[in-house]
């Protein structure tokens, strides 16, 4: 930025008005090309500490001013608090006590282009004397491949941040002073983190740098439908079958919806459905494409974590998951009966989507407890009514080859519910459900004892193929 330094007056302006016609006026006015920003370079994230002990109390601090060669280079530095630390003309920091203050650096000349950072002295001094890194920071790399260096510096009460950085060849590799490393060429470097103030230790870690074997064409295998909030990596094959998958660059046609990482690991965040897209580099890139959907009517829940949306829902009830099942203890009904309903939404929680058009069988999977006539009662309860099969409560039953019974349910018949009022209602499309439960009630202690039951997964399937061939394969 220039700013335009005008010396006239009004005077002035009279004077030359009166001059002799015949003599040339000349001279022009005077530019001056002031400091319009300071950047300090050995500042990180406007912070600076410092110890205030014996021969550790000072810090130069360097700096670069934009445009570079201005009409006056010089700055003035000033502390909001000397008594905590004062700081000379060149930018030297001198730390006094312990406390904070903040280090101004401000053009001799103009406006508007200071800098500061804030300055923490703390009591003593702890020297970086190593670092951490991780496996993937230490792992191959690839011509011309970028990563960020990012190690744990130790001890972690370490005084002072700054770290410089290195390469003993940097026609493989070369690292910024950022710790940016990146390949050149295939072969073997040494990369070296050392600690910047006195007393500082260093790391070293040894890098392969690979070269690059241009990708000519992608093949991606089908994609499962995810959930919000699931992850999942995308299959694929590459031809030829040894490139470079790392070269790859992945982009989201809607990342709000499903975002994409670097890896090819993609994350659903909502509903909908995106278009994923891998492009090769090199001369002549080429570009492949997967569809990535996010369904409503989706229900998948095996209780392979340690939590799940799936909720008991009568007093007395309780649940835990173990071994990859949900295990419900049941509460006390009457004196002759246990019940320990389980939902996925009801009033006031978030809604179930459903949608019979594209998932149309609800299943479930229940172990150490059967339904029937003095055993115990099953009903699929939901905001529109109760399921009923052919005018009863109902479900169908089919076992894999565990013997252990799969209740489901075919979410597409017509009148597939009936309310309390006895209006039957057909589902159409995606539907929201305020209500969604598995009812387990009127359970007969003198049967089931320790009223407990285990449920194994929780499903939604496209066909009844795809529900038969779960359950023959997940016993």
């Amino acid at each position: 930025m220039k700013h335009i330094l005008l010396g006239l007056t009004f005077a002035a302006t009279l004077c030359l008005t009166a001059c002799d016609d015949e003599k040339q006026l000349g001279g022009g006015l005077d530019e001056k090309t002031l400091i319009s920003q300071i950047a300090l370079t050995n500042v990180e994230n406007g912070k600076l500490t410092l110890a205030a002990s014996v021969d550790y109390t000072d810090s130069l601090i360097q700096f670069r001013i934009e445009p570079e060669q201005p009409t006056n280079s010089k700055v003035s530095w000033s502390s909001s608090d000397e008594s905590v630390a004062t700081v000379t003309q060149d930018g030297l920091v001198h730390a006094l006590k312990e406390g904070k203050t903040n280090i101004t650096v401000t053009p001799e000349v103009g406006f508007g282009a200071s800098s500061f950072f804030e300055l923490t002295v703390v009591p003593r001094f702890i020297p970086v004397t190593g670092f951490e890194f991780t496996e993937a920071e230490k792992a191959e790399l690839f011509v011309s491949e970028e990563r960020t260096l990012k190690p744990a510096l130790l001890p972690a009460e370490h005084t002072y941040t700054m770290i410089g950085w290195s390469s003993d060849n940097e026609a493989i590799a070369t690292v910024s002073k950022e710790g940016v490393v990146r390949g050149v060429s295939e072969g073997d470097v040494t990369i070296t983190a050392r600690a910047l103030e006195r007393g500082g230790g260093s790391t070293s870690f040894s890098l392969h740098v690979k070269p690059i074997i241009y990708i000519e064409e992608i093949t991606f295998d089908e994609q499962e439908d995810l959930l919000p909030g699931e992850s999942a990596l995308l299959e694929f094959t590459t031809k030829p079958a040894n490139a470079t998958v790392a070269s790859l660059k992945w982009e989201s046609s809607d990342p709000a919806v499903v975002e994409v990482s670097d890896q090819g690991v993609v994350t659903a965040k909502t509903y909908g459905e995106v278009t994923i897209t891998a492009t090769t580099i090199g001369d002549e890139p080429k570009s492949f494409s997967t569809k990535v959907k996010v369904p409503y009517g989706l229900i998948r829940e095996d209780f392979n974590g340690s939590t799940t949306s799936w909720f008991v829902n009568f007093n007395g009830a309780s649940q835990k998951i173990e071994d990859g099942k949900l295990i419900v203890n049941m509460g006390t009904q009457n004196a002759e009966k246990w019940r320990g309903d389980i939902a996925l939404s009801l009033k006031g929680k978030p809604k179930t989507f459903v949608d019979p058009d594209n998932y149309p069988y609800l299943a479930i999977k229940i172990s150490d407890i059967e339904f029937g006539a003095n055993k115990g009662n099953l009903t699929f309860d939901t905001s529109f009514g109760t399921y009923k099969l052919k005018g009863a409560n109902g479900h169908t039953i089919i076992k894999g080859s565990d013997g252990i019974p799969v209740y489901y349910y075919d979410l597409s018949i017509d009148n597939a519910f009936i309310s309390s009022s006895s209006v039957p209602t057909t589902l159409s499309g995606v539907t929201e459900f305020e209500i969604f439960q598995f009812k387990v009630a009127d359970v007969i202690k003198a049967v089931y004892p320790d009223g407990v039951y285990k449920v194994h997964w929780i499903r939604t399937f496209k066909s009844m193929e795809d529900l038969e061939e779960y359950v023959n394969t997940n016993n």
